[in-house]
């Protein structure tokens, strides 16, 4: 691939329009004989931005941590992995967002039936425990019955709920992710 080389103002807007399709910017740049940079600085200008110097930062990551990234990039075919981070980083705003208030307020509810619940379990118990302290027969009823097996049903449903929650939250994180790493993965040879 040409680096160096200045693109026409025809080649700018056809860039541009390109872009705005969803080609990716990898394929531009090989359309266009230009670096991905190249195609990057022109899409940044025909938005009006003044791009910024970029900083250069380091961290230091555990051998776990940094084979997990590894392994996120293999299983995407993504092999550039200094871009990859970019495009997490400039996607955090998304990723990183907080929990929306209807998934908050579901949790608080949750809590508060639990702990609803709980209490009437622990009067049971309590009731059970005295009578066996002061030697009294167990006074087990068909009320407490109905409370445990209450229970027992509003937890099976949590526990479904929860899981049903938890599974929607990661496709959607997911999904971030995978729109953030969009023509990374790197395809076949080309021809």
């Amino acid at each position: 691939m040409r680096h160096h080389r200045k693109l026409t103002d025809d080649e700018r807007r056809q860039i541009i329009e390109t872009r705005a399709e969803g080609t990716p910017v990898k394929a531009l740049a090989r359309q266009f004989g230009v670096s991905r940079r190249t195609v990057y600085n022109t899409l940044t200008k025909a938005q009006g931005a003044c791009p910024s110097r970029t900083r250069t930062i380091s961290l230091r990551v555990s051998r776990r941590e940094l084979a997990g990234f590894k392994n996120g990039m293999v299983k995407r075919d993504i092999t550039d992995h200094p871009a990859a981070l970019r495009c997490l980083m400039g996607a955090a705003d998304v990723l990183l967002r907080p929990t929306d208030q209807s998934l908050i307020d579901q949790i608080q509810d949750w809590g508060a039936e639990i702990k609803t619940h709980g209490a009437a379990i622990n009067q049971v118990a309590r009731k059970l425990n005295e009578a066996k302290l002061r030697g009294r027969p167990i006074p087990f009823t068909v009320e407490d019955m109905t409370t445990i097996r209450t229970f027992a049903g509003f937890f099976v449903d949590f526990v479904e709920n929860f899981r049903t929650l938890w599974e929607a939250r990661q496709v959607a994180m997911t999904r971030e992710v995978d729109k953030a790493l969009a023509g990374l993965a790197t395809k076949g040879p080309d021809p």
